[in-house]
């Protein structure tokens, strides 16, 4: 039985040698409680049909190249499968541009309607606030639980968003992932066994405390994981950390840095300084005497640093502030000691 549908561009593309060209075709996506089933459309008559069983699914959310997308400005998503007799298959799913057959929206929903059915009732071990004001909370004790993906606020923000939380036994939902200061692995002993668990340092009642969860199924950590890192970017540094086990998510970390600071090293020195100035709260007008060139050349550093997206102009007389992704580029810089401020 259908859990959720909606129209796609798709294509597939296998490991075997030869085999990567990209054809993408159009389909219906349907998602069962244990599978994915395109429906192949032509004309809008179903033309083939493709099954991908939830068991045979080793990764989701992989990065998908530039190469291989329909089109650059739309969401792609990227899931691996091992089908026997047909080796291990890359399923992109996509839409087109037509609005009146493809919804963005609806295939946002749908996607995350995968993760739900991948994550939902997963059983956990959580020892909740072991650690509490900086000292050993010797009440805290290993109890069972559940993976559920909810609407839940952030304490810290006062901003509600869908996160995953353990259901205790009695069905309360504990927002271990929600405002996470710190993330690692460490071995810990549960009731008399070592175990490998997350170490989760996190906001949670009014106070700081860290707590242990332990996933005992290496393909759900995976796909926990994969949504983190999908819903809450910001997570990225901390997903990094506790993601050894899983070589295809490092390489991917390292292929985000690698291209983080090439873009960085290809602003020069000057572009550098006029971030740092703008973004220490220095006068646009006034950035010119502060780095000792005059009003023209700086107008022209301002026009192609506007193209390059990193400032905007909020006045008729080139006064600009930076963008979103100049503030990033700020905080790169300095996270990689490319400048000081």
């Amino acid at each position: 039985m259908a859990v959720t549908e909606v129209r796609v561009k798709t294509t597939i593309i296998s490991s075997w040698k030869g085999s990567n060209r990209v054809n993408w075709r159009d389909a219906t996506a349907v998602v069962q409680n244990d599978r994915l089933i395109l429906k192949y459309l032509r004309m809008g008559e179903v033309v083939g049909e493709d099954d991908f069983p939830f068991s045979s699914l080793s990764d989701l959310g992989v990065n998908v190249p530039d190469n291989y997308k329909l089109n650059p400005e739309k969401e792609h998503f990227g899931m691996k499968f091992y089908i026997p007799g047909r080796g291990e298959l890359t399923l992109i799913l996509t839409i087109g541009d037509n609005l009146l057959i493809y919804d963005e929206n609806k295939f946002r929903e749908f996607i995350h309607t995968i993760f739900e059915i991948l994550i939902n009732g997963k059983a956990v071990k959580l020892l909740l606030a072991r650690v509490k004001g900086g000292a050993i909370n010797m009440e805290a004790q290993w109890q069972d639980g559940s993976l559920r993906i909810v609407s839940v606020k952030s304490t810290k923000r006062g901003k509600t968003e869908r996160n995953i939380v353990v259901l205790d036994p009695d069905m309360r939902p504990i927002p271990v992932f929600s405002d996470i200061e710190e993330m690692d692995v460490e071995e810990i002993d549960m009731n008399g066994k070592k175990v490998k668990a997350w170490k989760i340092k996190h906001f949670y009642v009014n106070e700081t405390v860290t707590s242990y969860l332990y996933i005992p199924e290496k393909k759900t950590r995976l796909y926990v994981l994969r949504y983190l890192l999908k819903y809450i970017r910001a997570y990225f540094e901390f997903i990094m950390k506790v993601s050894d086990e899983f070589p295809t998510l490092q390489m991917e970390f390292k292929e985000a840095i690698e291209k983080e600071l090439k873009e960085l090293e290809s602003l020069d020195e000057i572009e550098k300084q006029i971030l740092m100035a703008l973004y220490s709260g220095l006068n646009p007008l006034e950035v010119h005497q502060f780095l000792g060139i005059d009003e023209r050349e700086i107008e022209e550093i301002y026009d192609r640093m506007i193209d390059k997206g990193l400032l905007k102009i909020v006045m008729i007389r080139k006064v600009v502030d930076l963008t979103r992704e100049g503030r990033k580029i700020v905080n790169k810089l300095m996270e990689y000691g490319l400048v000081t401020m």
